[in-house]
C-alpha cells in the first residue's frame, strides 16, 4: 500500500531504512535527497555505525 509523502508534495512514498533495518523516514522523488542527507553516512551504509542514544528491538 501506498501513502501520500509527509513532505506535502501529493507524491506517494516509501519507507527508508538505515543500515541495520531501522526505519529512518518516508521519502518521495521529490523530497528524497533533502530527507536522506539528515542522517550520517555510515548510518545508511555500516550496520555497525556508532550509535549514543540506546537501540532497542520491538
Amino acid at each position: 500500500m501506498t501513502m501520500p509523502c509527509p513532505c506535502g508534495s501529493g507524491l506517494d512514498s516509501a519507507w527508508q531504512y538505515d543500515a541495520r533495518g531501522i526505519g529512518l523516514c518516508r521519502t518521495c522523488p521529490k523530497c528524497h535527497r533533502e530527507k536522506m542527507h539528515r542522517y550520517r553516512p555510515d548510518v545508511l551504509s555500516d550496520p555497525s555505525y556508532a550509535a549514543e542514544e540506546p537501540i532497542e528491538g520491538e
